[in-house]
């Protein structure tokens, strides 16, 4: 109830009625004046980006009467017949991104994890509109798995090979090669550990033989009369100029110059 000082009231009077508490008193003028109109606040952000998100406002009546303004109780602007505006409205209905997956890769076709155990893969993208956005438009929660393990009986141990070295010998003789031998399991290149103890262990080590010997090295494995030629034609200059003389019933390493 809205009232005006004076209103009803006689001035003669020695005593006033007490204000009721629901009276608003603005100040003298004809009824006229009074007005009502809602005050109304901005729409609040969406709940959610997309998908079925509201959005709130809040509505509050204001009496005015001449200059003076008070806010009352919402149903006296109701009473006045003006219409109360919504307060909450929907929001956000374009599609929201959704996580979509592949198919499984086959089991028999997948990695060996362990003992008769392979992992499947699958893809998984965040989708709009068929298109690939960024993984940071989907909600995390709800990301499907991307792997899980499957039975697969080819999965066990088996024994991996590496090169050979290169032939640990001189020229002309026989020497020995090495390869590294390591466990893993079945299609991968992933320790096996002792799974392969019961499968034929392949050989890491084999004899081999040297490079052939060059032509001059060669020489130097000839009898012992070619010896004094060979060291001639490597002599310096001033050792060439001497004559070199061979005593063949002495020692074949053994020269005497004069």
């Amino acid at each position: 109830m809205v009232s005006f000082p004076g209103d009803g009231i006689n001035e003669n009077d020695e005593e006033e009625d007490p204000v009721d508490e629901g009276i608003v008193v603005l100040g003298r003028g004809p009824a006229d004046n009074v007005k009502f109109e809602w005050i109304i606040s901005d729409w609040t952000k969406c709940s959610q980006s997309c998908g079925n998100g509201i959005q709130v406002r809040t509505v509050n009546c204001l009496v005015r009467v001449n200059n003076n303004t008070q806010g009352v109780d919402n149903n006296l602007c109701k009473d006045s017949g003006l219409s109360a505006p919504t307060t909450v409205r929907k929001c956000g209905m374009d599609e929201c991104p959704q996580w979509v997956t592949s198919d499984w890769s086959p089991c028999m076709k997948s990695k060996c994890f362990a003992l008769n155990i392979a992992i499947q893969r699958r893809s998984v993208k965040c989708m709009l509109y068929n298109r690939t956005v960024s993984s940071s438009k989907c909600n995390i929660f709800e990301k499907p798995m991307y792997r899980q393990e499957c039975e697969n009986r080819k999965c066990a141990g088996k024994w991996k090979v590496g090169p050979w070295s290169k032939c640990e010998a001189s020229c002309g003789t026989q020497g020995v090669k090495y390869r590294i031998l390591q466990c893993v399991w079945y299609g991968t290149k992933k320790p096996a550990g002792m799974a392969c103890k019961d499968k034929p262990r392949p050989p890491v080590m084999k004899s081999c033989k040297g490079p052939p010997c060059t032509k001059e090295y060669s020489s130097l494995l000839q009898p012992a009369r070619n010896l004094p030629q060979y060291l001639e034609a490597s002599m310096p200059l001033t050792l060439k100029s001497k004559r070199l003389r061979y005593h063949p019933k002495r020692s074949p390493r053994i020269f005497h110059c004069r």
